[in-house]
């Protein structure tokens, strides 16, 4: 477009803002008293009804992984025969889901283990005698279905009221087995509604059953007047007398109330103040419902109404007269960051990251929120490229680009997959021979030379463990011919090695290939992220690798892997019994590996 006929933004600022303030303040002498009264009316209305429902979200954002978590638990447990064997599982959906404070497994006979949030001690108790928790694994077993229940107090080491949600779990015949527990501290829901919706003149709140206190500022650090009798305390006991008015109001407030939705509203005189308390009722945390809710001192936000609206058409009187001096004004506070903009948004389409020049705070809210938002982008931008750069040392570039596109996680998923072992011979009797500091030196070349070969191939490595590689195909990067690939992976491991010194040494490997289905996942704690497999096909493998030294082979392949591969001749060494398996396997290797 040619530049005549580009119009600069000062220029429309200028003609647009005072165009505007004329026909604004027109406007607001013309529809006089009573269009300002419904202009605030419904303002505060709005207001009323944002504030609630950003509370209901940040409640809903805490609870939702509460109730995700346990559907993904019950999808995954379906025996209860042993529960010691999910310790580190149980310590890891603490690590997954801040929130919960603790979690059990519970037995349909009442034998119970439980895991709690910042100690590793494993509590196991015999339930199976306390008629509550007799009626309440009935219950469980009755409805079927995941459920937040009435809250409770939970004895050391919680020692707290909490939420309760529990969910059924089936074997694999579903039958009922027992339940999966996790618990919420009531602290917990009050500093959600308090650190991020209290400010001066607002109290939020949560009742229970309308008569209960769940959720208030003054419950954060489980503070309560009626805490010593480890029940949820009372409207009328709680120290919030103005909380205790809200149903006895003096006033419907009907200025508020008449243009609200689903939101309920009322008042009440306290001295020379007024309170209005806005409110709603939810359903779908337990039996009973919670009132979400907050009220607010009405001196605090604003005078009179009648003497703000006759302000209002004085200044809009004063504002009509100055109209020009401040769109001019106006026109060239906007005008100047939106150029800074566009001269930084030009930067970003140059592709050179490190020349955006950092947009500085401006006093328009607007204008400063945009700028914020650009520069968190760009901060975001570079933090996205570092990350995938550092991801991209250590694992193929398909598992750091899924990693970052699922914010940080990889979907666990049960899949068929070629698992391959591989361990250096003799590196004990390495290591002591070399040392600490020369065997670093021979591990990182070794590592980086066999990583190469198995990327050329689709293989992951998912663990180095001492000298050992764990490495799979087909999960998590999609790998059809995965069993073919790992055995070529492995044939091309055992050459390499043979040909190359790592850090002046020669070494020798061993491989163990075996194909089945594992559990395959992302699994970590906050600050740390770890690609899993596990599963009897793993063990195989690794089981696999260790005979080679009865065999005096240097790769040996599963039956498992051989029946997915077509067109490699391999020949069957044995028929024996591996430590861990019930049944007697078929093993196999390629001749010019046989030794």
């Amino acid at each position: 477009m040619s530049d005549k006929f580009r119009i600069p933004v000062t220029a429309i600022t200028v003609f647009s803002t005072s165009l505007l303030l004329a026909a604004s303040v027109a406007t607001v002498l013309y529809l006089g008293f009573n269009r300002a009264a419904q202009s605030t009316q419904q303002l505060w209305a709005d207001q009323s009804e944002a504030i609630i429902n950003s509370m209901e979200q940040s409640l809903e954002y805490q609870l939702k992984p509460v109730r995700d978590q346990a559907q993904w638990v019950a999808e995954d447990i379906s025996d209860l025969s042993n529960l010691s064997i999910y310790d580190e599982y149980m310590l890891g959906t603490l690590a997954a889901v801040k929130q919960v404070a603790g979690v059990a497994l519970v037995t349909k006979a009442g034998f119970s283990r439980r895991w709690h949030r910042g100690s590793r001690k494993m509590i196991d108790e015999d339930w199976s005698g306390r008629p509550e928790i007799v009626e309440w694994i009935q219950q469980v077993e009755a409805e079927n279905k995941p459920a937040w229940r009435t809250p409770i107090w939970v004895e050391q080491p919680v020692g707290a009221m909490t939420l309760l949600h529990d969910i059924p779990i089936y074997n694999a015949k579903h039958e009922f087995i027992g339940a999966f527990a996790q618990i919420v501290t009531i602290a917990k829901l009050s500093s959600v509604i308090s650190r991020k919706h209290t400010r001066t003149g607002l109290t939020p709140f949560i009742l229970y059953n309308k008569n209960y206190v769940l959720g208030h500022p003054m419950l954060m650090n489980n503070l309560s007047s009626r805490a010593e009798e480890r029940i949820l305390p009372s409207i009328d006991s709680f120290d919030d007398i103005i909380l205790s008015r809200i149903w006895t109001p003096d006033d419907s407030a009907d200025f508020f109330s008449a243009a609200l939705t689903d939101i309920e509203a009322n008042g009440v005189f306290w001295g020379d103040k007024f309170y209005i308390y806005l409110y709603r009722n939810v359903n779908q945390y337990g039996p009973a419902p919670w009132t979400i809710g907050a009220y607010l001192n009405t001196s605090l936000i604003g005078e009179d109404e009648l003497k703000n609206l006759i302000k209002a058409i004085a200044g809009g009187l004063l504002t009509l007269l100055i109209a020009i001096l401040a769109s001019v004004y106006i026109g060239q506070l906007v005008g100047r960051p939106v150029k800074a903009i566009a001269i930084a948004a030009k930067a970003v389409e140059s592709g050179d990251l490190l020349s955006v020049p950092r947009l500085k705070a401006d006093r328009i809210r607007e204008i400063d929120d945009a700028n914020s938002a650009f520069n968190n982008m760009i901060s975001g931008l570079k933090e996205r490229e570092l990350i995938r750069k550092t991801l991209g040392r250590f694992v193929p570039e398909e598992v750091a680009s899924s990693l970052l596109d699922g914010g940080g996680n990889i979907t666990p998923k049960q899949t068929e997959a070629s698992i391959l072992f591989c361990d250096i011979e003799a590196f004990t009797q390495l290591t002591e021979t070399l040392g600490p500091g020369k065997i670093a030196d021979v591990l990182n070349a070794y590592f980086s030379d066999m990583v190469t070969q198995l990327e050329q191939y689709g293989g992951v490595v998912t663990q180095f463990q001492g000298d050992a590689i764990l490495a799979t195909f087909n999960v998590p990067i999609s790998n059809p011919d995965h069993a073919t690939n790992a055995i070529y992976a492995a044939c091309k491991m055992i050459d390499h090695t043979r040909q190359q010194r790592f850090a002046g040494q020669q070494l020798n490997i061993r491989i163990g290939i075996n194909s089945g289905t594992v559990f395959a996942g992302a699994i970590g704690a906050e600050g740390r992220l770890n690609y899993t497999v596990h599963g009897d096909a793993v063990n195989l493998a690794s089981r696999l690798e260790a005979l080679n030294k009865e065999y005096g082979t240097r790769l040996l392949i599963s039956d498992n892997t051989r029946i997915l591969t077509d067109n490699l001749k391999l020949v069957k060494l044995d028929e024996t019994r591996v430590r861990g398996q019930s049944d007697s396997i078929d093993i196999y290797t390629l001749p010019s590996y046989n030794g």
